[in-house]
């Protein structure tokens, strides 16, 4: 919800073959309804980073490349094996 982001994307696309394949929408991610899109970046802030994982393994159909930044710990529990202290129902939906 970076409106500086925003325009700068903008700026950067302008008058370029990519302006016809970027749309930038602002806003919730966690509130918005989703169109199909085939990559996600995301700096992601640690209190949606269980929401925003959730509703990108449910999006249908699932986007081809997610490159997701969090908080160490939280990405130790998406990675880790099964009869770990950390292992939870979190890491099981990630890996399945």
């Amino acid at each position: 919800m970076d409106p500086r982001m925003a325009a700068e994307l903008t700026k950067r696309v302008q008058a370029t073959p990519m302006q016809k394949k970027l749309d930038i929408m602002l806003g919730d991610v966690i509130k918005t309804g989703l169109p199909y899109f085939g990559v996600c970046i995301s700096n992601t802030p640690y209190q949606i980073s269980s929401p925003l994982v959730f509703k990108l393994l449910n999006a249908k159909p699932a986007p081809g490349t997610c490159v997701l930044m969090f908080q160490r710990e939280f990405a130790l529990r998406l990675v880790v094996r099964p009869r770990d202290a950390l292992y939870c129902w979190l890491s099981v939906n990630a890996q399945m």
